[in-house]
Formats: C-alpha cells, structure tokens, sequence
C-alpha cells in the first residue's frame, strides 16, 4: 500500500465527504477509493469514519489522523515543487573551452541565447585556446 496515496485518498474523502466525491477528484473508481481506506484503516488497526447510508463522519482518531494526513501531504508537496524549482533553475559558473574562432562564430551566438532563456546569472570565463 502506498502509505502517502493512501493518506491523500482518505483526505479527499473528508473534505469531499463522500466516498464518491473523493473519487472523482481522484479519478479513481468509487469502489478503489473504499478499499484504500478500508486498507488504511487495517493497516492503522483503528477505524477512521463512521460509514451511514447518509454521511460519512470522522472517529476522533480519524480527525487527528486527517490533521496530520493533510500537513504531511503539504509538506511532500511543497517539496517537490522544491526539488523542481531547483532542478528548473540553472545557477553556477559556466566555463568552456574551445579556439577562438569557433568560440566567436558558434559558442557566442548560443550562449546569449542560453542567458536569455535562462533566469540564472552566470560569469563567463570563455578561453580561446585548445585543451
């Protein structure tokens, strides 16, 4: 079972209130979405919701549970923006080698571009000789 699925999962269900409501957001079936909070619930050894033909309503467990659920799931989200921000964003010192002509006539042209398309900042360090 993956633990932070599962956790989103019964979180939708709260706040949607419904088994089918948390589906769709989802876009998981009906029935898919019952059993991962079934699963859930084995897997915690604690019932989570009081299940009527009407509403669905949160144990007291559920309700710490859904708390803590909910931040953990905001936190896994803010890191991953985190670790794309970073990965999407070029920063450092960009150094190459290469003769002068071809510096001049190929290397340059390109690197203005690279810069303008990139939001970075960096320091030239362009030497015209051969490795």
């Amino acid at each position: 079972m993956d633990r932070l699925a599962a956790m989103e999962a019964f979180v939708r269900v709260i706040d949607a209130g419904s088994f089918s409501g948390a589906a769709k957001q989802l876009r998981l079936g009906q029935p898919a979405v019952s059993k991962t909070i079934a699963q859930l619930e084995g897997w915690l050894g604690v019932r989570l919701l009081l299940r009527s033909t009407h509403r669905l309503t949160p144990t007291e467990a559920g309700r710490n549970f859904y708390d803590r659920a909910k931040r953990a799931i905001e936190e896994a989200d803010e890191a991953e923006l985190a670790a794309r921000g970073a990965a999407a964003t070029l920063s450092g010192r960009l150094c190459f080698r290469a003769p002068l002509t071809f510096t001049r006539l190929l290397v340059m042209p390109c690197h203005s571009i690279f810069l303008s398309a990139s939001c970075a900042r960096y320091r030239c360090c362009s030497r015209g000789s051969r490795p």
